[in-house]
């Protein structure tokens, strides 16, 4: 409208100005690497990744990409609403390069990983955000992308969804796929990517470790928050290790020193898990400051928040300072975290958080160790000090098989033993040997397996070619449930069909079998052979009739 106004209206002065998302962006980015892209909204990472993926074209400069993208961007971006669930896939597929055989083959997979059920076919105009999220991840998880785009979609997916594509994500990563990824979740970008790179206003401010920029990005948040020009950023040569340690704030007050006091309160860079400790903070005030916060983040090598508080949290006041005055402050606490590597944040600023005043937020300045302690018991970085009970308590059976048909809905009156059964197949098998017609695969002494009984009968499709099966004959107990039906004796060693009879029961009820034989045999107690395994019976498929 303003350029309309500025052609009919001559002499009226410029009534718009040119707003730049990205503006001299440059950088390279090798294969098989993941970046992670961080920015405030509005700092031009949603355009950065259209520019990429290809959706979007560069006012200037160039984008040059080598291999397939598969991109998930905003939210909905490339489905039709009027659509169904199910045409909408095969719409993305096409348009990620599928073939109709390969969507065919891939649809029921993209289907059961989305777990969309009876939804599936519903038009997307029915469908929630996280509903959305479900379907575009699993289109794009269907492919074998040379580079994988992510922007912000994983965030309003639910918890249990959100951890199955970062499984996804890490897979696609360890097969050397290249990543982009956008998040404002920290632990994510630090969980998935090698770098981060900082965008700013549409200019990319620094590129390095995820932890390293999102401090920087901290920052950036602060500075921000603060009204008016007097906000610095600058890293001075940090006493411990010569590391760079970043200070932000508008240094009305100085965190000069911090760290860790053991128990006689002398300095200490390793302590033992479970020992005393007290942080300490050393605050120089260049102005007169009243009741400053002061707090600290203790944080693990890969920048992941394990404990911080202030005195703010703490409701303690620490008084009013005149410039030229220092306070000392200290936080008695018991490290009862995991052994490792550790860094130490310190802040003075206002009110509960840095970015309503920050005068200066020292990012780890301080680095220590934590070694066992002789009763080092636990896994993880929290020692929580757990007290273990127990009781027996009556389930009933009801419950418990409840809980099973609703895992096992999909089992079925027969199964192969092939990778798609697997499961299926409980305790006491190997893995699955090719063979002419389908798989055949060995059990142990004790073997398991899920089958709905339909029947009278319960059919095995096996053989035991043990040399002496016929002097040594194997007996063969059969479970359902837990209880014994029936006896057997194997004597043959070419492949026959085991018909049991079934005890009464339900029909088409859930059932976990469990055979168990008298015996198991080695290989290479027979034969010149290296196939040292214990050995039971040979089994191509099960079943009930």
């Amino acid at each position: 409208m303003d350029r309309i106004l500025d052609w009919v209206v001559p002499g009226a002065g410029k009534r718009y100005r040119d707003f730049w998302a990205l503006r001299q962006v440059s950088f390279s980015i090798p294969k098989g690497r993941s970046v992670g892209i961080i920015g405030a909204n509005g700092a031009g990472k949603s355009t950065l990744l259209k520019l990429i993926s290809g959706t979007a074209k560069p006012t200037s400069g160039e984008v040059r990409v080598q291999g397939k993208i598969a991109a998930l961007l905003e939210l909905g971006m490339g489905f039709h609403a009027e659509f169904t669930g199910r045409q909408n896939i095969r719409m993305n597929g096409k348009l990620l390069g599928l073939t109709d055989d390969e969507l065919d083959e891939r649809i029921p997979k993209i289907i059961a990983f989305s777990e969309l059920g009876d939804f599936i076919d519903q038009p997307l105009r029915t469908y929630s955000s996280g509903m959305y999220v479900r379907l575009g991840f699993s289109v794009v998880a269907s492919v074998d992308p040379d580079i994988l785009i992510v922007d912000e979609a994983l965030s309003v997916g639910d918890l249990h969804f959100q951890q199955k594509c970062i499984r996804r994500i890490r897979e696609f990563h360890e097969q050397g796929t290249t990543l982009l990824f956008v998040s404002h979740d920290p632990g994510a970008v630090k969980l998935l990517c090698e770098e981060a790179i900082l965008l700013d206003e549409g200019e990319a401010v620094s590129r390095g470790e995820p932890d390293d920029i999102l401090d920087h990005y901290n920052a950036l948040i602060a500075k921000k928050s603060v009204k008016g020009s007097g906000f610095h950023m600058t890293r001075a040569a940090s006493p411990q290790r010569n590391a760079g340690v970043r200070h932000s704030g508008n240094f009305m007050a100085m965190i000069v020193e911090a760290g860790l006091l053991d128990e006689k309160g002398e300095k200490v860079s390793a302590i033992v898990s479970g020992q005393e400790i007290c942080v300490y903070i050393r605050v120089f005030f260049l102005g007169e400051t009243k009741d400053p916060t002061i707090g600290f983040m203790i944080k693990d090598r890969l920048g992941m928040e394990v404990f911080g508080t202030n005195t703010f949290m703490l409701g303690e006041k620490t008084g009013d300072f005149k410039a030229g005055e220092t306070l000392e402050a200290f936080f008695k606490l018991q490290a009862d975290i995991g052994a490792g590597e550790y860094s130490l944040t310190a802040a003075a600023h206002t009110l509960d958080f840095h970015i309503h005043e920050c005068y200066d937020w020292a990012d780890k300045i301080f680095i220590f160790t934590v070694v066992p302690s002789t009763d080092y018991r636990f896994a993880g970085i929290a020692k929580l000090h757990p007290e273990f009970s127990h009781k027996i308590k009556a389930v009933s059976e009801s419950e418990a098989w409840n809980l099973l048909e609703d895992l096992f809905h999909d089992a079925g009156t027969s199964l192969t033993v092939g990778p798609q059964s697997q499961r299926f197949l409980c305790k006491g098998w190997y893995e699955p040997e090719a063979a002419e017609q389908g798989h055949l695969r060995w059990t142990d002494k004790d073997f398991y397996f899920f089958l709905r009984m339909d029947g009278s009968c319960l059919a095995i499709d096996m053989a035991c070619p043990k040399p002496d099966i016929a002097k040594k004959p194997i007996s063969a107990d059969f479970f359902a449930k837990g209880v014994k039906f029936h006896n057997l004796v194997i004597d043959r060693p070419d492949p026959q069909v085991l018909r049991i009879p079934l005890p009464e029961h339900g029909k088409e009820m859930l059932t976990l079998f469990h055979v168990a034989l008298s015996e198991v045999w080695t290989p290479a107690d027979y034969s010149d052979t290296t196939d040292f395994r214990r050995i039971g019976i040979v089994v191509r498929k099960i079943w009930t009739e």
